[in-house]
């Protein structure tokens, strides 16, 4: 091989290894162009971003709960105000650059308020932090910055570094529960005149407490609304619980998320000279101000709540309805995808009716099943019964085989008020409903007939 030959690859062996030397440099260090973002991360692999200010620190973590603000104040973070500052960082662009090299020495970056910076921003997960924040430019809407490990210097909007500078309280959650209202399945209020506890089950939520009834979705849905909206309107330092009213609350709500046996607490104390109420929410270990409506949200009357229709069925659940009067007695049988009763085809229609029926009407008004109220009803030789069965044809570790009782229903005699009283099975209250309810329940075997 020539001399020249032999030089030339020397040469090139050379610039490969200065080539490389300035990429692993630009990409240690940074080396953003104009333009470009000043971070690329995925937000999914940062778990921790710790903001220091002076003497300060502040430090959010990421857990399977959600982001979590210490050391000072120690409280949950507002997943809007951490992913806010994420995604800012991400759209951060650089508006100009001053490369290392074009510093004499590493005392210029004074000039920068970068050399020795009293603030630093780092997420940890991401190559390129700690960023050191410098000085402000001259139009002040825009600010010097450079990562810890580079002497690169850059020019960037403000937005992030005031979200940077903002307060910790700014940054905590704001709302008093954390739950969505399709997560809760238990909720249990303690008022001065009792309480009350509603759960979710399979057919809905039900009334637990002070009596055991079904419970309105739309009711619920719509106190769970109202309670998950409110927001915190100021945190409270430590203080004489008794001074706040919360050592004995004027209401108490915990809202059990689904499947946790530990619930998230708002205790309800007294007016704040500084507008709101004073509460206590647990676990969260920390006292706010919350909006003075929480007291008409807690104020409810227990009747608003109630489902008032007589019955919800479930024809998908049903194998057979016997119908039962004063002098009869007749089943209708479910038979492939339509109904027969006795050797006739049965109008399906007409059971759909029933059942919507049931499910339409309201009760006007509810008494306790004493025996005196089923006798004066009518109820204890009832002249109507409807009973809904499901027929199992074989054993099961649940259920033997034979007819299940899914639902019954006795109807009374007619009061002078036209109201029909109606006992359903296992209910401890009569329910008063309009007499129109008996056209849906004709007594007679033919009327159930198909034409």
């Amino acid at each position: 091989m020539s001399r020249w030959a032999t030089a030339f690859l020397l040469l090139a062996a050379v610039a490969v290894v200065v080539c490389a030397i300035v990429f692993v440099s630009l990409k240690s260090h940074g080396g953003k162009p104009v333009g470009s973002a000043l971070f690329g991360f995925d937000p999914d692999d940062i778990s921790l971003i710790k903001i220091t200010n002076g003497d300060g620190v502040v430090e959010f973590r990421r857990t399977e709960g959600g982001w979590y603000l210490g050391p000072e104040p120690k409280d949950r973070a507002s997943v809007d105000a951490v992913r806010r500052l994420i995604d800012t960082a991400l759209s951060t662009p650089v508006l100009d650059r001053i490369d290392a090299g074009e510093l004499d020495d590493r005392d210029r970056l004074s000039t920068y308020g970068l050399k020795k910076s009293r603030v630093q921003f780092d997420f940890r997960g991401d190559r390129d932090l700690p960023l050191l924040i410098g000085k402000d430019a001259a139009d002040e809407s825009r600010a010097y910055v450079r990562f810890e490990d580079s002497r690169d210097i850059y020019l960037i909007p403000d937005d992030l570094v005031n979200l940077i500078l903002t307060s910790p309280q700014d940054f905590r959650d704001r709302r008093p529960v954390r739950l969505r209202p399709d997560r809760v399945d238990r909720i249990v209020i303690n008022r001065p005149a009792g309480q009350i506890e509603l759960r979710r089950e399979t057919s809905g939520w039900q009334i637990i407490k002070p009596l055991s009834a079904p419970a309105s979705a739309s009711a619920i849905e719509a106190l769970l609304g109202k309670l998950l909206r409110l927001r915190i309107e100021g945190f409270e330092p430590s203080a004489d619980p008794g001074v706040m009213g919360l050592s004995e609350p004027a209401a108490e709500v915990q809202l059990f998320g689904e499947g946790s046996s530990a619930p998230e607490t708002i205790r309800v104390g007294t007016s704040s000279p500084r507008g709101g109420v004073y509460a206590r929410l647990e676990p969260r270990d920390v006292t706010v101000r919350l909006p003075s409506s929480i007291h008409e949200i807690l104020g409810f009357d227990l009747a608003a709540l109630r489902d008032n229709s007589l019955a919800r069925i479930n024809l998908d659940l049903v194998d057979m309805i016997r119908v039962t009067t004063s002098t009869s007695s007749f089943a209708l049988k479910r038979k492939d995808d339509g109904w027969v009763i006795g050797s006739k085809p049965a109008s399906a229609a007409s059971v759909q009716r029933m059942v919507d029926a049931f499910a339409l009407i309201k009760a006007t008004k509810f008494e306790p099943a004493t025996v005196g109220v089923l006798d004066k009803s009518g109820l204890s030789h009832p002249p109507l019964v409807v009973e809904f069965y499901a027929v199992v044809s074989e054993n099961t570790p649940e259920t033997t085989a034979g007819s299940q009782l899914v639902a019954g229903l006795k109807f009374g005699t007619k009061q002078e008020s036209g109201l029909v009283p109606v006992l359903k099975t296992g209910s401890p209250e009569i329910a008063f409903v309009p007499e129109k309810i008996l056209e849906a329940v004709p007594p007679e075997e033919s009327s159930w007939q198909a034409p």
